[in-house]
């Protein structure tokens, strides 16, 4: 149950005072008797002091109640009623009643005028943001910060409504009168009392669930990001998410607890509205209930598609009333987190010619350089800076309409987003070459309640997405930023010619790669629709009903590519005669753009038919489901590109669910799907995946009365079940058919005449089938003086069958293409937590949150004979571990190079190269001496935690977000020396300062010794190069203000909230080479802070 905000301010206030509240139980049965009365039994049986006025309780209605065992504070939360309330002071309780202030009513000409304040019925408090309209019409309003309300309209009507979440629906027949004061008093809705949480193909109380289900408030969600999956990281306790590209328009991977396959798909399955979608498609404002299945008692249900965890969003749906405007906008400045430094014309110089060992640039080439005398001969670019802006920008702006009536209620939203890039423009070109995104959400919900317990549901969606582009990838024209030295070419010389060594393997102009190579364009269509048919049984048989869902999907994206070749010119040299700049062309180009197109799509439809059952008998309760859903999706275009792939994919199934609780004490779940894909062979293709779920409620128990003022809830849960995954990989359809390939040829008969053979390519494997897994849960939840709450879980997970091709089989046996079979294993175990704590002191609300996942996975089985050496075994490491040398420092001189092992294998080497440690003690530094390395670039343990507070009309809320248990890997030509192509190699700023050299000759220096051309030795992947990738990040911070009512009312407005948020505001790592959540290169565009101002407005 929910405790209100005065008691907790006043259990706040108790202990500042110091007072203890002792457990004395009261047993004592009230009929129909004076309040009066009721406080002095009170006072009789505990000791404590009642203080009151004794003309507040004189018109209070009589008190019916039946005491046993319980403690002062429940006994008081029974007894004391609206407009009466109570404090608890030590051993002091204080009555008092609640004081309703109401403006002065000033009636107009022929108007009638209804005013009151709505309260809480069981705790007298009163709300905010009720729902009160004059029924069926368009008059109506929302009751303010006091809950009082006041509504003004023409007209003879029947009833006003009230509605609030959580509450029961209250209509209140209006009388004649000019003016009228309508109180009410909202009884808390008995379905409502615990928050309904979303699961497999239904929802549920939070008290009585059982399986491991993180949710989220989606306004915590909100933040200016371009994608959903964006704003996941360290929000949900089991959600693994990675942002490698801060590119606009790009999305994040993310991983339910972790990554458990080493098959083609560990991806979760995404439901939206019930349907399998992108978690992409979805504007944040239009999300009512996020969810986050993990075990598989909630995932079981799903089957073939639920073994990799299941995310539930549900969109949101009118409300009955008059219609509600919520206009949004921000507008901000984008900038990068971070980007890396490399060095300047100046020092390039210097370094080159130490790692030459002799002076290639001469110091007059050098001073050239320096002062700039030349810039056609001597160019100093910073090649970052000029394809880079300081900035750039995005808006977001979001309108949508609610409301309806009793019988049709309707929510209509349609959003904007669009964000440029940090990319330049060349102002000659008559198109943009940059990067920009934009993105257009348009939903339509709508429910029509056909009859009175038969209701339809109708929900259209479509996203638009544009997205320019240069015509060379954006990851090529910031390597070549970074990797083209200051000293090699000018942007554009002098006479307008554009530079260039001559492409490819020779360096490209970053500037030529950006502005001079065309454009290309995505465009990217999704239109989502759904129907669902729902009939409620009441009327013969009491808590149960019956749906219909059916939807139809489509996706279709063109790519429009306008491109060409840039002129490049290079060797520049003057005149000695005349000083005419002399250029010789490396490429001639083109000087029109080429075209190409490119279409891509796919179709898919979704029946689902279900029964569900809800009823209570007693201290009994009980629930069941019975599912039944199939689905098909067509792929056409170039998706479709050979006729296997345009057959349709079908998958159908059945799910079934039992629950039984007693007396909110006992639980217990028993959730099953039977899935089927045409994936497999016929006798193979449909599969059981059951699951058991139980749980305690040891807080309901009569034995932990005692404690119930400390830990108001404790709950036990566990859940074992096996779920799977169809999605396997392989680059085959059908993969119990064989294919024919060509063989060999040969010669036949007299003339010895050449023919061509068959031969079996891809075996037949008839046994094929999906991935299945194991799962074990257990957890429990806690809660303290009913402000703080802790879930915590641990999973086990053994995952069989994954899909792989064979690597035991040995060469000579003869087969065309090694088979492809289910024998991969893999064990996946960790925890996660959350925590959330509210409180109020004085008039600041505090809310607090945390969570936590760590999540390790181990490959068990992967059909790779032994190594040489078993300690170079994948088998036993985690997925996408890294394997390489153990370094052991630097090479001090070459008596440390003739004193240690053998490490010829790798090169020559020389002092300040790296040295490696002989593992299998053999003398000798080979490839037998390689081992897995430690932590991969997924992060195991990621966190979160962030606070928020209320006063008045501000809020202000940060939340910062960290990873642990992650390594990141500095080998690349910007650390491990220069090359032999002039125009492509490059060091970073930081190499400068901390590498190995004569004149810091430190055995533990961050980077060997600088060399030219290829250096085996000190290019192949060992632990020196990897480095902690852990941070701890400022994800986002956001300070508002909400006008007063009062002001709003003179505008005619329901509310107006300014606000200033970020997302990505500051980072603290001790890697600095690029930003550590982008952690496989420093080329991928860099990762984006973002500062915005935003209006909410509400009519």
């Amino acid at each position: 149950m929910k405790l209100s905000i005065r008691k907790w301010l006043f259990l706040i206030l108790f202990c500042l005072l110091g007072g203890a509240i002792n457990a004395q139980d009261i047993t004592a049965t009230f009929r129909d008797r004076p309040l009066s009365d009721v406080v002095k039994e009170l006072e009789r049986q505990t000791g404590y002091s009642f203080i009151y006025e004794t003309s507040d309780l004189k018109d209070i209605s009589p008190v019916t109640a039946s005491f046993q065992n319980v403690t002062v504070d429940s006994a008081l939360r029974q007894i004391i009623k609206s407009p009466l309330k109570y404090e608890l002071k030590g051993k002091i309780v204080v009555i008092t009643r609640s004081a309703v202030k109401q403006e002065a009513v000033v009636v107009k000409n022929g108007a009638t005028v209804v005013s009151g304040v709505i309260t809480d019925s069981a705790t007298g408090e009163t709300i905010p943001g009720v729902t009160v309209w004059v029924k069926d019409t368009q008059f109506g309003t929302t009751t303010d910060l006091d809950g009082a309300y006041t509504i003004e309209f023409k007209g003879n009507y029947g009833f006003l409504s009230v509605s609030s979440m959580g509450y029961q629906l209250e209509e209140v027949r209006l009388s004649s009168d000019a003016v009228q004061t309508i109180n009410v008093a909202l009884k808390p809705d008995a379905t409502m009392l615990e928050e309904a949480v979303a699961i497999g193909y239904g929802t549920q109380k939070k008290a009585s669930i059982v399986g491991a289900i993180a949710t989220i408030d989606p306004s915590e969600m909100k933040v200016p990001v371009s994608k959903m999956s964006n704003a996941l990281s360290g929000r949900l306790s089991g959600v693994i998410s990675v942002q490698q590209s801060g590119e606009p328009g790009s999305g994040s991977s993310f991983w339910i607890r972790g990554i458990s396959t080493f098959g083609a798909n560990s991806n979760p399955l995404v439901l939206v509205d019930g349907i399998e979608r992108s978690l992409d498609l979805v504007d944040i404002e239009d999300v009512k209930d996020f969810s986050v299945l993990k075990d598989a008692a909630a995932t079981a249900v799903y089957g073939v598609r639920g073994a990799n965890g299941v995310i539930l969003i549900t969109t949101r749906s009118g409300e009955e009333g008059k219609p509600k405007v919520n206009f949004k906008h921000e507008s901000g400045v984008v900038t990068p987190t971070r980007i890396s430094e490399v060095v300047d014309g100046p020092t390039f110089c210097n370094l080159y010619n130490e790692a030459y060992g002799m002076d290639y640039y001469s110091q007059d080439f050098i001073n050239n350089v320096i002062t700039g005398s030349d810039p056609d001969l001597y160019p100093n670019v910073d090649w970052v800076n000029e394809i880079f802006r300081n900035y750039s920008y995005n808006t977001r702006t979001n309108v949508n309409v609610s409301g309806g009536t009793s019988t049709v209620k309707y929510f209509v939203s349609g959003a904007y987003y669009y964000e440029n890039s940090f990319f330049r423009e060349d102002p000659m070109q008559n198109y943009n070459t940059s990067i920009f995104y934009r993105k257009f959400n348009f939903r339509a919900n709508v429910d029509v309640k056909i009859t009175q317990h038969t209701t339809l549901n109708m929900n259209i969606a479509n996203t638009f997405e544009q997205k320019n582009m240069p015509g060379t990838g954006s990851s090529n024209i910031y390597a070549h930023a970074l990797m083209t030295p200051a000293i090699s070419f000018p942007i554009v010389y002098s006479n307008g010619y554009l530079p260039g060594p001559g492409g490819g393997n020779q360096g490209d102009n970053p500037y030529s790669l950006l502005t001079q190579t065309g454009y290309r364009q995505a465009y990217y269509n999704n239109t989502q629709s759904v129907a669902t048919l729902t009939h409620d049984f009441e009327w013969c048989l009491p808590g149960l009903t019956a749906s219909l869902k059916a939807s139809f999907d489509a996706f279709n994206s063109v790519w429009q590519n306008r491109t060409r070749t840039p002129e490049q010119w290079y060797n520049a040299r003057r005149d000695p005669a005349t000083g005419e700049l002399l250029l010789t062309q490396q490429v001639q180009g083109s000087q029109t753009l080429s075209y190409g197109q490119t279409n891509d799509g796919w179709r898919a439809m979704y029946l689902e038919a279900n029964a569900n059952y809800q009823r209570s008998f007693g201290k009994h309760s009980v629930g069941a489901l019975l599912l039944y859903q199939m689905s098909q999706k067509n792929y056409v275009g170039n998706s479709a590109g050979n006729s296997q792939a345009a057959l349709p994919y079908r998958h159908q199934g059945l799910a079934a669910r039992a629950m039984y609780n007693y007396d909110n004490k006992y639980f217990i779940e028993f959730n099953a799907g039977y899935n089927g894909s045409e994936n497999f062979s016929p006798g193979h293709r449909f599969g059981f995946f059951p699951s058991v779920a139980a749980g305690w409620m040891v807080s309901n128990e009569k034995f932990w009365a005692s404690l119930e003022d400390v830990i108001d809830k404790f709950k036990i849960k566990g859940s074992w079940g096996i779920v799977g995954n169809d999605q396997i990989g392989g680059g085959r359809r059908f993969i119990y058919l064989e294919t024919v390939v060509g063989g060999g040829g040969y010669r036949f008969g007299e003339s010895a005449t050449a023919y061509s053979s068959l031969r079996l390519g891809d075996w037949p494997n008839e046994n094929v089938g999906w991935e299945e897994s194991k799962k074990l849960d257990v957890g429990f939840d806690i809660s303290f003086f009913r402000k703080l709450n802790v879930q915590f879980d641990y999973f086990y997970e053994n995952r069989d069958g994954i899909f792989l091709q064979r690597e035991s089989i040995p060469q000579f046996v003869g087969v065309t293409n090694t088979p492809w079979v289910n024998l991969g294993k893999m064990r996946n175990r960790g925890i996660d937590a959350s925590v959330q704590y509210d409180q109020k002191v004085g008039q600041v609300h505090l809310s607090a949150i945390g969570n936590f996942t760590f999540a390790r996975n181990v490959i068990l089985e992967k059909d790779q004979p032994d190594y040489p050496e078993l300690y170079m075994n994948r088998t036993g490491q985690a997925y996408n571990e890294t394997f390489g040398y153990i370094s052991d420092g630097l090479y001090v001189d070459e008596a440390d190079i003739l004193t240690s092992p053998d490490q010829s294998f790798l090169g020559a080497q020389r002092p300040g190269d790296i040295k490696y440690k002989d593992l299998n003690l053999d003398g000798v530094i080979d490839e037998k001496d390689q081992k897995a390395l430690g932590y991969t670039g997924v992060p195991e343990i990621v966190y979160g935690f962030g606070l928020s507070a209320r006063w008045k009309g501000f809020d202000a809320s940060v939340f910062f977000q960290g990873t642990g248990n992650v390594k990141i890997s500095r080998l690349s030509t910007l650390t491990a020396g220069f090359t032999n192509t002039p125009c492509l190699t490059n060091v970073y700023q930081d190499v400068v300062e901390n590498h190995w050299s004569v004149d810091n000759p430190d055995p533990k220096a961050d980077y060997p010794r600088l060399s030219i051309g290829t250096n085996t030795n000190n290019s192949v992947m060992s632990d020196f190069w990897l480095t902690d990738g852990s941070y701890l990040r400022l994800k986002s911070a956001e300070i508002g203000y909400t006008f007063p009512s009062k002001w709003m009312k003179a505008i005619h407005l329901s509310s107006l909230r300014v606000y200033v948020s970020g997302n990505n505001l500051a980072t603290f790592s001790s890697f600095k080479l690029w930003d550590p959540d982008n952690m496989t290169s420093s080329t991928n565009y860099p990762l984006t802070r973002v500062v915005n101002l935003g209006i909410d407005i509400k009519f």
